[in-house]
């Protein structure tokens, strides 16, 4: 008989209830099995634990040694078990969450999360750090396309406006053709941004290259180059809402301007609780919250 957890939880049990019979009752297991269990420690440890004084037995000198170190194990093992559990619930309650595509709105949105679910741990990764953002658990981020696939749901479609200094001469105009803009300076975000293939999509089907000549990707900074005079952006008309104060943001009649959101979530391993809950959220609350935010301004 090894000494491994089982053997010194059933000579734990015989040294505290100092009878056989009655310890391998509690244990739920026959007399000899646990006369076989001290045996086999006596045997590996080269001592003799229990001496008998009439039907009851009682600890020598080394079975107090062994006592004393079975106690702190059998402690620190349940402290271990419990520590343990604190964890796995822990990871139960974080969820990190990569946001690829710029928004004004997620911030108060997963203020309402926390509302609902005060319990869960929110980690936002930043998307420089690739690493992480490879590894989150949920990933918000825009495409040209509609996303299909059994980790994806494309979240809604949202169309693309020109935004504009109030005192360029197209501020006033109900809508703007992409084609008189070829020879405008733009602010958008920097090369590998989804939102700036965007804009070269768009302006290479109406015939040239945006000349960009300010990289941003912070809504707050498009909008203060542009309030400047320094060039015109294209930028998502609903998610960015509260970007366009004191500008005019205009839709693009020759081009069906848009981008689609999506929310995917990690393949590999099972998601956290949390990360389930954010996604079910995400999926049920969050088209509703950009369009009642953004529908002030601009009515559907």
């Amino acid at each position: 008989m090894k000494l491994n957890f089982t053997s010194l939880e059933y000579f734990l049990k015989a040294a505290e209830m100092e009878h056989l019979t009655k310890a391998a009752e509690a244990l739920h297991i026959a007399q000899p099995a646990l006369s076989r269990t001290i045996r086999g420690l006596e045997e590996e440890l080269n001592v003799t634990l229990f001496e008998k004084e009439g039907r009851n037995i009682r600890l020598t000198r080394d079975g107090h040694i062994l006592l004393k170190y079975t106690e702190n194990f059998l402690r620190e093992y349940k402290a271990m078990q419990q520590e343990l559990e604190d964890s796995r619930n822990l990871q139960q309650l974080k969820v990190n969450l990569s946001i690829l595509s710029a928004t004004k709105l997620i911030p108060s949105f997963l203020a309402e999360f926390r509302k609902a679910h005060p319990e869960a741990i929110l980690e936002i990764i930043n998307p420089k750090m690739q690493a992480s953002a490879r590894h989150a658990d949920l990933t918000l981020y825009s495409s040209i396309h509609h996303i299909d696939d059994d980790h994806t749901v494309t979240l809604f479609r949202e169309n693309l406006v020109m935004v504009l200094p109030l005192a360029d001469r197209h501020a006033r105009l109900p809508y703007v053709n992409l084609e008189d803009f070829a020879h405008k300076n733009y602010i958008a975000p920097p090369k590998g941004f989804v939102l700036r293939d965007i804009l070269e999509t768009f302006c290479q089907k109406a015939g040239f290259s945006p000349k960009v000549v300010m990289e941003s990707d912070n809504p707050d900074t498009i909008h203060e180059f542009v309030n400047a005079g320094l060039g015109i952006a294209l930028v998502p008309q609903m998610t960015w809402y509260g970007a366009f104060s004191g500008l005019a943001a205009l839709p693009v009649g020759d081009m069906d301007c848009h981008r689609y959101l999506n929310l995917s979530w990690k393949t590999e391993g099972k998601l956290s609780l949390s990360a389930v809950l954010l996604r079910e959220y995400i999926v049920d609350h969050f088209w509703e919250y950009v369009r009642e935010k953004a529908n002030s301004e601009f009515p559907m």
